[in-house]
C-alpha cells in the first residue's frame, strides 16, 4: 500500500529537482548573458578610442607635410580607402572596427578572426571584408550580441565602422534559419554582409543577409 505514495514522493522530488536546475541554468545565462554584453561594451569603447586616436594622427601628419597650421587653408581631398582594412591591437586582441544596429540598439566591437573564446568577448569576423563585398561576422546569441537577429525585418540598417573610421551603410535583404553545415550558403551568399549566430541549443543558425544601401 505504502509502494504507489513513495513512487509518488520520488517523482516529486525529481520534478523540484529539474524545477530547480532549469532556475538555475536561467540564471546562470542571464549572468553569462550580461557579463558578455559589459565586457562587449568596454572593448567597444577602447575601439572607438582607437578608431578617434588613429584619426586625430592622420590628422597631425597632414599639417606636419602641409606646414601650415593656417585653417582658413581649403580642405585636402578626401583620401582612397586602403585596399586593405586596417587591424588594431586592442588588449592581445585584433580588432577591424563595430557594427551598429540601430533598430537592436546594440553597438559590438568586431574582432580579426574567430575562435570559441573570442566570441564569448565580441563578434568575430569569420570572412571577407567590406572592400570585398563579402564581410561574414559570426556571434554568440546572447541578447547584447546577435541573439536578437531573428526579429529584423528587411529594409532594417547595419553599419560597419573599421579602423580608420571608414563607415559601410547596409539594409537587411532577409533572416533565414540555416543548419550548421550551409557553410557555403553564409560565406558565399552573394550578398555584401552576413550575421548570423546559433539558436539556443545549437541544432540551427539564425543568419542574416544584407546588402549595401543605396544611399
Amino acid at each position: 500500500m505504502n509502494k504507489p505514495k513513495k513512487t509518488g514522493i520520488v517523482f516529486l522530488s525529481l520534478g523540484a529537482v529539474l524545477i530547480v536546475s532549469a532556475l538555475l541554468l536561467f540564471l546562470y545565462n542571464g549572468a553569462e548573458d550580461e557579463e558578455a554584453g559589459e565586457q562587449a561594451q568596454a572593448m567597444l569603447q577602447e575601439v572607438q578610442g582607437a578608431i578617434a586616436e588613429r584619426n586625430e594622427d592622420t590628422a597631425q601628419n597632414h599639417k606636419s607635410e602641409s606646414g601650415s597650421e593656417d585653417e582658413t587653408e581649403p580642405a585636402e581631398e578626401t583620401e582612397p580607402r586602403p585596399t586593405e582594412i586596417p587591424v588594431v591591437m586592442i588588449e592581445g586582441h585584433e580588432y577591424i572596427g563595430f557594427i551598429t544596429i540601430p533598430v537592436l540598439e546594440i553597438e559590438l566591437p568586431v574582432m580579426s578572426d574567430w575562435d570559441y573564446d573570442k566570441l564569448r568577448i565580441s563578434p568575430c569576423r569569420q570572412f571577407g571584408s567590406p572592400l570585398t563585398d563579402d564581410l561574414v561576422i559570426a556571434a554568440h546569441n546572447y541578447k547584447r550580441h546577435f541573439g536578437l537577429l531573428s526579429s529584423l525585418e528587411p529594409g532594417d540598417a547595419a553599419i560597419f565602422t573599421d579602423m580608420d573610421g571608414y563607415e559601410d551603410h547596409y539594409e537587411l535583404v532577409r533572416v533565414e534559419t540555416l543548419k550548421p553545415t550551409a557553410v557555403d550558403a553564409v560565406q558565399n551568399s552573394g550578398h555584401d554582409l552576413v550575421l548570423y549566430t546559433c539558436t539556443y541549443g545549437g541544432a540551427t543558425r539564425i543568419v542574416a543577409f544584407f546588402d549595401r544601401a543605396e544611399s
